[in-house]
Protein backbone atom coordinates (compact mmCIF):
# COMPACT_ATOMS: atom_id res chain seq x y z
CA UNK A 1 0.00 0.00 0.00
CA UNK A 2 1.27 3.28 -0.65
CA UNK A 3 1.86 6.23 1.24
CA UNK A 4 -0.94 8.76 0.98
CA UNK A 5 -0.74 12.32 2.37
CA UNK A 6 -4.08 12.97 4.67
CA UNK A 7 -3.85 16.93 3.81
CA UNK A 8 -2.71 16.63 0.46
CA UNK A 9 -5.86 18.87 -0.81
CA UNK A 10 -5.08 21.24 1.96
CA UNK A 11 -1.45 21.45 0.56
CA UNK A 12 -2.42 21.66 -3.08
CA UNK A 13 -4.52 24.37 -2.04
CA UNK A 14 -2.01 26.44 -0.37
CA UNK A 15 0.36 25.68 -3.09
CA UNK A 16 -1.82 27.53 -5.41
CA UNK A 17 -2.43 30.25 -3.12
CA UNK A 18 1.44 31.20 -2.84
CA UNK A 19 1.61 30.79 -6.29
CA UNK A 20 -1.11 33.68 -6.81
CA UNK A 21 0.30 35.24 -3.92
CA UNK A 22 3.78 35.45 -5.92
CA UNK A 23 2.12 36.27 -9.51
CA UNK A 24 0.40 39.61 -6.92
CA UNK A 25 3.68 40.58 -5.75
CA UNK A 26 5.61 40.24 -9.10
CA UNK A 27 2.89 42.57 -10.51
CA UNK A 28 3.39 44.92 -7.44
CA UNK A 29 7.03 45.07 -7.79
CA UNK A 30 6.68 45.59 -11.28
CA UNK A 31 4.28 48.74 -11.21
CA UNK A 32 6.96 50.37 -8.46
CA UNK A 33 9.40 49.95 -10.63
CA UNK A 34 8.05 51.36 -13.70
CA UNK A 35 6.90 54.38 -11.14
CA UNK A 36 10.68 54.57 -10.17
CA UNK A 37 11.31 54.40 -13.92
CA UNK A 38 8.90 57.41 -14.71
CA UNK A 39 10.27 59.40 -12.00
CA UNK A 40 13.55 59.11 -13.51
CA UNK A 41 12.23 60.08 -17.19
CA UNK A 42 10.60 62.96 -15.31
CA UNK A 43 13.43 64.23 -13.78
CA UNK A 44 15.70 64.46 -16.69
CA UNK A 45 12.94 65.69 -18.38
CA UNK A 46 12.92 68.62 -16.12
CA UNK A 47 16.17 68.98 -15.78
CA UNK A 48 16.50 69.70 -19.46
CA UNK A 49 13.80 71.58 -20.06
CA UNK A 50 15.17 73.87 -16.73
CA UNK A 51 18.02 73.95 -19.02
CA UNK A 52 16.26 75.12 -22.02
CA UNK A 53 14.54 77.97 -20.08
CA UNK A 54 17.61 79.14 -18.22
CA UNK A 55 19.05 79.59 -21.92
CA UNK A 56 16.58 81.35 -22.92
CA UNK A 57 16.57 83.86 -20.38
CA UNK A 58 20.62 84.12 -20.84
CA UNK A 59 19.49 84.91 -24.34
CA UNK A 60 16.21 86.95 -23.68
CA UNK A 61 12.70 85.90 -23.29
CA UNK A 62 9.41 87.82 -24.39
CA UNK A 63 6.85 87.74 -21.39
CA UNK A 64 4.23 85.48 -22.59
CA UNK A 65 6.87 82.92 -23.30
CA UNK A 66 8.10 83.31 -19.64
CA UNK A 67 4.94 82.83 -18.37
CA UNK A 68 4.47 79.76 -20.76
CA UNK A 69 7.62 78.06 -19.11
CA UNK A 70 6.76 78.62 -15.68
CA UNK A 71 3.60 77.33 -15.95
CA UNK A 72 5.07 73.93 -18.31
CA UNK A 73 7.66 73.62 -15.26
CA UNK A 74 5.14 73.92 -12.44
CA UNK A 75 2.64 71.53 -14.13
CA UNK A 76 5.97 68.98 -14.57
CA UNK A 77 6.61 69.45 -11.03
CA UNK A 78 3.20 68.94 -10.15
CA UNK A 79 3.29 65.61 -12.00
CA UNK A 80 6.37 64.43 -10.46
CA UNK A 81 4.86 64.86 -7.04
CA UNK A 82 1.95 63.25 -7.82
CA UNK A 83 4.05 59.98 -9.02
CA UNK A 84 6.54 60.22 -6.09
CA UNK A 85 2.72 59.47 -3.95
CA UNK A 86 1.71 56.84 -6.67
CA UNK A 87 5.28 55.84 -6.05
CA UNK A 88 4.65 55.35 -2.20
CA UNK A 89 1.72 53.97 -2.66
CA UNK A 90 3.36 51.00 -5.19
CA UNK A 91 5.79 50.54 -2.60
CA UNK A 92 3.37 49.60 0.40
CA UNK A 93 1.48 47.59 -1.99
CA UNK A 94 4.33 45.72 -2.68
CA UNK A 95 5.42 45.22 0.85
CA UNK A 96 1.78 44.08 1.87
CA UNK A 97 1.95 41.88 -1.17
CA UNK A 98 5.68 40.24 -0.17
CA UNK A 99 4.33 40.04 3.31
CA UNK A 100 1.52 37.83 2.26
CA UNK A 101 3.77 35.59 -0.15
CA UNK A 102 6.02 35.12 2.56
CA UNK A 103 2.93 34.25 5.20
CA UNK A 104 2.10 31.80 2.25
CA UNK A 105 5.19 30.44 2.14
CA UNK A 106 5.34 29.22 5.65
CA UNK A 107 1.99 27.47 5.36
CA UNK A 108 3.55 25.55 2.34
CA UNK A 109 6.07 24.26 4.37
CA UNK A 110 4.89 23.33 7.43
CA UNK A 111 2.01 21.34 5.35
CA UNK A 112 5.49 20.02 3.75
CA UNK A 113 7.21 19.16 7.32
CA UNK A 114 3.84 17.45 7.75
CA UNK A 115 3.71 15.38 5.48
CA UNK A 116 7.22 14.44 5.57
CA UNK A 117 7.27 13.51 9.20
CA UNK A 118 3.47 11.40 8.35
CA UNK A 119 6.01 10.15 5.56
CA UNK A 120 8.74 9.41 7.67
CA UNK A 121 6.25 7.51 10.31
CA UNK A 122 4.40 5.43 7.61
CA UNK A 123 7.90 4.13 6.37
CA UNK A 124 8.57 3.24 9.61
CA UNK A 125 5.58 1.24 10.39
CA UNK A 126 6.18 -0.14 6.63
CA UNK A 127 9.72 -1.23 7.85
CA UNK A 128 8.42 -2.52 11.12
CA UNK A 129 5.64 -4.77 9.46
CA UNK A 130 8.01 -6.25 7.11
CA UNK A 131 10.65 -7.24 10.07
CA UNK A 132 7.71 -8.99 12.31
CA UNK A 133 6.96 -10.95 8.88
CA UNK A 134 10.50 -12.02 8.57
CA UNK A 135 11.05 -11.92 12.04
CA UNK A 136 7.80 -14.91 12.10
CA UNK A 137 9.19 -16.59 9.13
CA UNK A 138 12.72 -17.30 10.97
CA UNK A 139 11.00 -17.92 13.75
CA UNK A 140 9.01 -20.75 11.91
CA UNK A 141 12.31 -22.00 10.02
CA UNK A 142 13.46 -22.29 12.98
CA UNK A 143 11.03 -24.54 14.52
CA UNK A 144 10.77 -26.49 11.54
CA UNK A 145 14.75 -26.91 11.50
CA UNK A 146 14.36 -28.31 14.95
CA UNK A 147 11.64 -30.46 14.57
CA UNK A 148 13.17 -31.80 11.68
CA UNK A 149 16.34 -32.60 12.91
CA UNK A 150 14.56 -34.63 16.31
CA UNK A 151 12.97 -36.87 14.31
CA UNK A 152 15.86 -38.63 12.85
Amino acid sequence: MAFKFRLKPLLRHREFKFRESQTAFASAESKRIRIVDDIEELREKIRSEGLKFEHEQETGIETPRYLYFRAYLDNLDRELLKLYKELEKAAREAEARQIEMIECDKEVKVLESIETRDREAYNYQVSRAEQKKLDESAIIKGFRNRDGRGEK
